[in-house]
């Protein structure tokens, strides 16, 4: 099994443990045209799934994550030290090209060795938590360590939870509905799976307006499962 179909059981099968969907499933087969077929009570259903990630705020989440990786490696090449960081940017702005990669990259690891040179003697833990004033015009908020006796380092921080786009939320959902088509027999249901809420900004929506939207689609059953806080809720 591909890491991308693992993850992708692994999130089907926390959905339909939801105690709420009081479901009998006898078995899960994996497909790829369906994703998946379950045996729930007499029935074959077919799965659809996809994940409701924001392309252009993942764009930019995993531009933060390259660069943090960069910066980690930079400190590596050069400190024989596990450190635990965590980074909220403030001003980063996604460009193109290497250099600003580059630039970026260095600025995170001169700042975080700046921290390490000064405290490494000593068992710390540094935060922004008592301080008002950003550390510097990129980074907004950070917590360093070198007690935790495991090497990690990332983006953090809090975001606005958006509105999601109710015309590309359509557009996804006429993509996996063409599939339909294309199944090698028929199934006694057939349902979409929606799943969005990873902890990332680019995979949280807010749904204010469904209720006030009609789905016109072949599929039986549509569901969007929030899968951090463990909730669904059915659009048809």
């Amino acid at each position: 099994m591909n890491a991308k179909k693992e993850t992708e059981r692994i999130q089907l099968t926390k959905f339909i443990s939801n105690s709420e969907l009081r479901l009998l499933v006898y078995g899960i087969e994996e497909y790829e045209t369906p994703d998946f077929i379950l045996k729930l009570n007499d029935k074959r259903v077919s799965v659809e799934h996809t994940r409701l990630i924001n392309p252009k705020l993942q764009q930019v989440e995993q531009y933060k994550e390259k660069i943090i990786e960069n910066a980690r490696k930079l400190f590596r090449e050069k400190y024989d030290a596990e450190l635990y960081v965590l980074i909220t940017f403030d001003n980063i702005v996604l460009k193109s090209g290497k250099v600003a990669e580059k630039e970026y990259s260095k600025e995170v690891f001169k700042f975080i060795e700046t921290i390490y040179l000064n405290n490494r003697e000593f068992d710390f833990d540094i935060s922004t938590k008592f301080n008002s004033e950003n550390p510097s015009e990129l980074i907004n908020d950070f917590s360093v360590s070198n007690n935790r006796k495991f090497e990690n380092w990332q983006h953090f921080g809090c975001y606005l939870v958006e509105e999601i786009n109710y015309e590309w939320l359509k557009s996804v959902i006429k993509k996996k509905e063409k599939n339909i088509s294309k199944y090698p027999e028929d199934y006694d249901e057939d349902w979409l799976l929606l799943v969005c809420d990873f902890g990332t900004e680019a995979s949280t929506h807010s749904f204010n307006r469904l209720n006030q939207l009609k789905f016109e689609t072949k599929f039986d059953k549509i569901y969007i499962y929030n899968y951090m806080p463990n909730k669904y809720c059915e659009i048809k």
